[in-house]
């Protein structure tokens, strides 16, 4: 099975919303893949148990920068407590790509780092 970057994805590869850092994050975490060298940075500023601004930061491949600016489109606005349950299959579901296994961490690195800066989990979901 080929690898489908669909329309949405490399939009906001091309085009990313939300990227940069917050001067004073609430919460924050960076998160590295070994493997391909991604890395990506998730800031969040939190008000009244809301996720009030999210940033993203990072170099890597198409399907990691673009998965990272969906991330914050999904969880701005969100409350920290209803996004517990955002676990990694409906994240890659919103992503709406057909994604290789060899793949996967490259699309859930954004992911497990905002797992990691709102929850501090830091296991991989795999």
């Amino acid at each position: 099975m080929s690898e489908m970057y669909t329309d949405r994805l490399l939009d906001h590869y091309r085009h990313p919303r939300n990227r940069g850092h917050l001067e004073q994050p609430d919460l924050s975490a960076e998160e590295y893949n070994p493997l391909c060298g991604d890395r990506v940075t998730i800031d969040l500023n939190v008000e009244n148990g809301r996720i009030a601004q999210a940033r993203f930061e990072g170099r890597g491949c198409a399907l990691c920068l673009g998965a990272a600016s969906i991330l914050t489109e999904i969880i701005e606005g969100q409350r920290l407590e209803a996004l517990k349950e955002l676990d990694h299959e409906r994240f890659l579901a919103a992503l709406q790509a057909q994604i290789r296994p060899a793949r996967l961490k490259c699309a859930l690195l954004p992911w497990k780092t905002f797992r990691h800066a709102a929850y501090g989990e830091e296991e991989w979901p795999l």
